[in-house]
């Protein structure tokens, strides 16, 4: 889960700054990553997010079907937004 939070951490940053005079951080926030690299990492946030609900129902955790597709579903959605070149998939 950690590292769905620090994904999206990164993209917020690095929307936050997408317009910065000096971006020399940008390889390192996906924002500024070629679009079918971001598709791939966003879908792995997804796998990841996926994954974890899995592991909470493996471990005993009751979860809701409902809860994992809401969980899930933002990334797959963002992914393919980006792969589609839609103006939302970008935070600037």
């Amino acid at each position: 889960m950690l590292f769905v939070l620090a994904a999206v951490a990164l993209e917020v940053a690095g929307g936050a700054n997408a317009n910065s005079e000096v971006p020399g951080w940008a390889h390192l926030v996906p924002i500024a990553w070629a679009p079918p690299v971001r598709v791939a990492w966003w879908l792995a946030v997804a796998a990841s997010a996926a994954t974890f609900r899995v592991g909470l129902r493996r471990v005993g955790i009751r979860t809701n079907r409902l809860a994992d597709i809401v969980t899930v579903a933002p990334f797959v959605a963002f992914s393919a937004g980006i792969a589609l070149g839609a103006s939302w998939a970008t935070w600037h």
